[in-house]
């Protein structure tokens, strides 16, 4: 629980996570009163935000080498992650919820399932910056993924609703399960 408190703590004191949260909020009240509908709005621009917030609290310590600190304090690797991970969900699952909350307010229509599928790619792109350690190649892949790779591949393949950006909740478990697996293997093995 110390750990917990401790990566939360972390995540809170992180300056480009305010500012992610709450550029995000401001996004969902533009886009949402110009957007046709909120599901537009929601699904779009705003899934960046979300992207940033994981990879910012997963190469964030990385970037200073206070990865090192951390794991001298906290020297088991698995429950580490797992702390991590826990903090971030902690920290997304309010902001995404505030974030659809405000884009219904504005527009009017309630899209609910998109605040979990906003804390399943979160958490996705948090693993994906536990395997690269990278800010910016992490982001380009997964900004190239999630707005040119799977938008053409949508309406071209037989299963467009099994592959990563699906909103359904079913498909997007499954691939945050996978992405954390890989993280957590890959924080395991790998020398800070």
């Amino acid at each position: 629980m110390n750990l917990l408190r401790a990566e939360l703590l972390k995540l809170a004191t992180l300056p480009a996570i305010r500012f992610t949260v709450i550029g995000t909020w401001a996004v969902t009240v533009l886009l949402s009163a110009a957007a046709p509908d909120v599901s537009t709005a929601l699904y779009g621009p705003l899934l960046a935000g979300f992207l940033i917030l994981g990879l910012i609290a997963a190469t964030s310590e990385y970037q200073g080498g206070q990865i090192r600190t951390t794991l001298v304090a906290a020297p088991r690797r698995v429950t580490t992650y797992v702390a991590k991970v826990g903090a971030l969900v902690v920290i997304t699952l309010p902001a995404a919820a505030v974030t659809v909350a405000l884009g219904t307010i504005v527009s009017g229509e309630s899209e609910a399932k998109a605040a979990g599928y906003f804390a399943f790619t979160t958490v996705i792109a948090h693993a994906v910056g536990s395997l690269t350690r990278r800010t910016l190649p992490a982001l380009v892949g997964l900004l190239a993924y999630y707005f040119i790779v799977g938008p053409l591949l949508q309406p071209r393949v037989p299963f467009a609703k099994y592959l990563l950006d699906s909103p359904d909740w079913f498909v997007a478990l499954p691939w945050t399960a996978v992405a954390t697996s890989l993280g957590l293997l890959a924080f395991r093995s790998r020398d800070a």
